[in-house]
């Protein structure tokens, strides 16, 4: 009987450590924002899908997902709801996260929560700012904004002010997603939430902005690492200047999707492991991500012009 025991350890153990780390990836999708975390209990959330499908439907497919448990849409915009059109149409999706923000000018919103309404077994939430989200017993989900009452515009920044922004808390560090929200809503997280805006990581605002990140909302956050999703190529000029100026001021150290999927590990309490970032436990003093050679090289041979490329290089030099 202790023989088996012991056999039992030894096969149940290793899958138990696996499983008690929060890890977090920030998929490289383009001019765009999807986040994939896989939580402590083995559950998984999706966070927007980005400008199409192929990109998160690959990252997915590659992992062996079968099944999402939570996904979120933070705000309808194309940048974020597109893709999540193939992620409802490839897997098995448990519960859908939404504001009741209506942008009046796009129509994939609404397919998107057609779809949503179709998925079998799939249950759509509308969740308040302040409120808990119940995914995962050993880690606080919070809800820092959120439209719940119906918003019909055109206005990209109402739409972006209407982002579901979340905060996974687990084992001493934070997470901040903050979807596209801009400078307002910063400031009234900031006066609602106060000290519970603090995060190790933060996931910056709107690819980087001028309109978002503030230096008070940085100085409340205290980012160690700070992570901007955008494209290489976008019209946008993202990241912005300034944006990195402000977040390069906190002493973060900065890394984009430019360069590739981005992730995080959050190990479990007492294991003895400590935080990772792209796998590197160390993350130093130094600033802003190295530029991979091999990406400035390819950039040289097709000839890609890109500011937002051209801002981050200057960063890290």
């Amino acid at each position: 009987m202790q023989k088996t025991l012991v056999c039992l350890a030894l096969v149940f153990f290793p899958f138990s450590a696996a499983h008690a780390q929060l890890k977090a990836y920030f998929v490289n999708v383009g001019q765009g924002d999807a986040t994939y975390l896989e939580l402590p209990n083995g559950g998984n959330v999706l966070i927007d899908g980005g400008p199409s499908g192929t990109p998160i439907y690959e990252f997915l497919k590659a992992k062996g997902v079968t099944k999402i448990d939570h996904v979120v849409l933070t705000h309808p915009h194309n940048d974020h709801y597109r893709g999540l059109k193939k992620v409802f149409a490839a897997f098995d999706v448990k519960n859908f996260y939404d504001t009741k923000a209506e942008n009046i000018d796009a129509k994939g919103d609404n397919n998107l929560r057609e779809l949503a309404d179709l998925e079998p077994s799939c249950r759509t939430h509308f969740p308040e700012p302040g409120t808990n989200l119940d995914w995962d017993k050993h880690v606080t989900v919070k809800v820092l904004n959120s439209c719940t009452e119906p918003v019909l515009s055109r206005d990209n920044d109402v739409i972006n002010n209407c982002s579901l922004v979340l905060r996974f808390y687990y084992n001493g560090h934070g997470i901040l997603l903050t979807g596209d929200a801009e400078a307002s809503v910063e400031n009234a997280m900031m006066r609602i939430f106060k000290s519970g805006l603090q995060s190790t990581y933060l996931k910056v605002s709107h690819h980087g902005s001028r309109y978002s990140s503030t230096d008070k909302f940085l100085a409340r956050v205290q980012p160690r690492v700070a992570i901007i999703s955008v494209g290489a190529d976008n019209t946008y000029g993202h990241p912005h200047k300034e944006a990195l100026d402000r977040i390069k001021a906190t002493g973060a150290k900065i890394f984009s999707t430019i360069f590739g999927t981005q992730d995080l590990v959050i190990p479990a309490p007492k294991r003895g492991v400590g935080l990772l970032v792209n796998g590197v436990p160390d993350l130093g003093d130094v600033i802003a991500t190295e530029v991979p050679a091999f990406n400035m090289q390819e950039r040289v041979e097709t000839g890609v012009e890109s500011e937002a490329l051209e801002q981050l290089k200057a960063l890290a030099n």
